[in-house]
């Protein structure tokens, strides 16, 4: 056993059942404890607002965004509808004969193996094949008015007499 007494067998004084009491720890007060709940309330309205605003702008911009990607699209279907009509065989052919090309029954081939010249090369000159015109409107009709015999200018007194109502 030890020196030191147990106090669970410390004599008791007889008649007193009273003890003393520790003392209370200060802890904080009321007071402070509000102010700091409601630092904490205020901080998280705050935050929350912030949050919601940043949400709606983004929100905004992806609505705007959304747009452009729609109008975007849009143009892409319009480009690629207009490259598909200008790939077509006749559009080619209009534009070659725009520039001035005709087209060439005498099939001229180049072997790429020996890079030699398989047929004989004719010179056209457009009437070869008369059934084929890739002409647009505005050929055919600068083509009518050179075929079209021009109008004498007319000269003084080329006009015929009126008869007059006496």
């Amino acid at each position: 056993m030890s020196a030191l007494i147990d106090e669970r067998q410390k004599p008791q004084e007889p008649g007193s059942g009273l003890r003393p009491v520790p003392a209370v720890q200060p802890g904080i007060g009321r007071l402070p404890f509000l102010l700091i709940l409601a630092g904490v309330l205020v901080a998280g309205l705050v935050g929350l607002l912030m949050l919601q605003t940043r949400v709606q702008e983004q929100s905004f911009d992806l609505r705007q965004l959304q747009t452009q990607a729609t109008q975007l699209s849009y143009k892409q279907a319009q480009l690629e509808a207009e490259v598909q009509q200008k790939e077509t065989p006749a559009e080619i052919a209009r534009q070659a004969t725009a520039l001035g090309m005709v087209p060439n029954p005498y099939g001229v081939y180049i072997d790429v193996r020996t890079g030699s010249v398989v047929g004989t090369q004719k010179a056209v000159h457009g009437n070869e094949v008369p059934n084929i015109t890739y002409k647009s409107p505005e050929q055919k009709a600068a083509e009518a008015a050179a075929a079209a015999p021009a109008a004498e200018a007319a000269q003084p007194g080329d006009s015929t007499p009126q008869e007059t109502n006496q």
